[in-house]
């Protein structure tokens, strides 16, 4: 592994999962992202793009970001 990507898992608050998909990308060495790597940010993005503007999906993705936003401390 790189010694760089070794020093920046050090620094990860949950090192477990970080060393665990590190792994996983090294050994299968892929581009893609896998759902269990995305964030929810990522994964609300691309959800985002994929409903009607006015739909009821729409307005539970616009819920979901707005509890998120009042949980996340500026």
């Amino acid at each position: 592994m790189d010694y760089d990507l070794v020093i920046a898992l050090a620094k990860k608050h949950n090192q477990s999962f970080e060393v665990c998909r590190a792994v996983r990308q090294h050994l299968f060495k892929h581009d893609d992202v896998l759902l269990c790597d995305a964030t929810v940010d990522e994964i609300l993005s691309q959800l985002n793009v994929l409903f009607d503007p006015h739909s009821t999906e729409m307005e539970l993705l616009r819920t979901i970001r707005g509890l998120r936003a009042k949980r996340t401390p500026s």
